[in-house]
């Protein structure tokens, strides 16, 4: 075990980035014998895929029938640039000395790009990568992948701050049979349409039970909904249903009245995906469920439900909606919010990472949030680019052999030059320096992944 690699972030511990940002930081690279090497690269880079398997029966070239396993996959990808800060590719060979060395990166995560997602047939997946190009060996990557978040202030579409009002009911048989039965009424009433993670979703429950069936539970779901869709060898779709949260109200025996005021808290979860990505869509439904025997069916009543990352403010419903995504800043006021893993702990083949997602905190009494003066920042503080070049000496250097590529690493690295394509920002690379005495940073284990380690 020749070399270890530590990819840090930036000011940003927990490897959390909004759609639009820049995400920089430093690839520390740590070898304890030469390596023979033809280059050095860093990538960040941004894709979606989709996998799963199905057993199937077709036809073999005879015309008979046999089962078979057919596998549907898709993919997508968003953003991938890399740089070479060392050598080139497909370069002469060259030692790299054993030692310590950092190479800083920074590039912009284009703002259309979906928010990270880790699921059982899929994901949407940003990461750096770093390779070390070896001669006649397999090439040394190390990956650290990180999160990205759309911004969705529930404040940009009125529809979000409206109520949530319906009434249903349900007649069962023993009423028919009767005759001289009523029906099992339920009414619900919730604030708003749309809430955050970490909100409590308040809401009142009124079940008229003018029937003789028992019913054993008032039940309230958050209920999650991925769709996975292939393009080979067919279009085709899978979908996975989960609860995220759920409360058990009580039961209200027959010809009876009762009412719950009681609340749902939303944890951390994916917000609501229905653009940027093709293969993957993300959707929410909050159900009221009055449970029966098994004889009967429930009385249900459903809302289509949003997740978003910033929550609705207080005026919103009476006043003019706002038009832009909050990028300024807010005061001490908005309620605070962290970053916290998924919930949930499905994950697509062998990645284990889970993104992280901002929950707000407090309670939020009434669901409301007021904007003031600027204070508090909303979203992370963006990599400041520093005013004059940054230069570095080549360190390692190459064999006296090698005096050309030498003289490129000396080079000041420029900004990429612009192209058409506004998806595609190019990687700049700052280049590398070992400072005196340095001493590489220890390992925390929340911006670390195990992808990381000895090769």
């Amino acid at each position: 075990m020749s070399s270890k690699c530590i990819i840090l972030f930036d000011n940003n511990p927990l490897g959390v980035y909004y759609a639009g940002q820049e995400v920089s930081g430093t690839a520390e690279l740590v070898t304890t014998r030469p390596k023979t090497v033809r280059g050095i690269l860093i990538r960040v880079s941004g894709f979606a895929e989709v996998r799963w398997t199905e057993n199937i029966t077709k036809q073999d070239t005879h015309g008979e029938r046999q089962k078979a396993i057919e596998t549907y996959s898709a993919s997508e990808i968003y953003y991938s640039n890399e740089r070479y800060v060392y050598g080139q590719s497909g370069g002469t060979q060259m030692e790299l000395p054993a030692g310590k060395y950092v190479f800083p990166f920074k590039a912009i995560i284009p703002p259309n790009a979906p928010t990270s997602l880790n699921g059982a047939w899929g994901q949407i997946h940003h990461e750096i990568t770093f390779v070390i190009d070896r001669v006649m060996r397999y090439d040394n990557i190390f990956k650290q992948p990180y999160t990205v978040i759309v911004p969705n202030d529930l404040n940009l579409n009125p529809s979000n701050a409206q109520p949530l009002h319906k009434i249903d009911e349900k007649t069962f048989c023993w009423s028919l049979c009767c005759g001289n039965q009523g029906p099992m009424v339920m009414e619900v009433k919730v604030p708003y349409a749309s809430y955050t993670p970490g909100q409590k979703v308040r809401f009142n429950i009124i079940l008229n039970n003018q029937s003789e069936v028992h019913c054993s539970d008032v039940k309230v779901r958050l209920m999650k909904k991925v769709v996975y869709t292939s393009r080979s060898p067919e279009t085709k779709t899978k979908e996975t249903i989960n609860k995220i949260a759920d409360n058990h109200c009580g039961e209200v025996i027959k010809r009876n009245k009762a009412e719950f005021n009681e609340y749902l808290q939303i944890p951390s979860t994916i917000p609501t995906l229905i653009n940027n990505c093709n293969i993957i869509k993300v959707n929410y439904t909050l159900k009221f469920i009055a449970k029966v025997s098994r004889i009967h069916t429930d009385l249900v009543i459903e809302f289509p439900f949003t997740i978003g990352t910033f929550p609705v403010y207080a005026n919103t419903a009476i006043n003019e909606p706002i038009t832009s995504q909050p990028t300024n800043n807010f005061s001490s006021s908005v309620a605070p919010f962290t970053y916290e893993e998924d919930l949930r702990s499905e994950q697509f083949e062998s990645n284990t990472f889970k993104p992280r997602y901002p929950v707000f905190l407090n309670d939020m009494a009434n669901n409301t949030v007021t904007a003031s003066s600027p204070d508090n920042n909303l979203y992370p503080t963006p990599y400041v680019i520093p005013k004059t070049p940054i230069t570095y000496t080549t360190n390692p250097t190459a064999p006296p052999s090698m005096e050309n590529t030498a003289q490129v690493l000396q080079v000041q690295h420029e900004p990429a030059a612009k192209t058409n394509n506004a998806e595609q920002p190019a990687l700049e690379v700052l280049g590398f320096s070992l400072p005196p005495g340095y001493e590489p940073t220890p390992t925390v284990g929340s911006t670390t992944s195990t992808n990381i380690g000895w090769k």
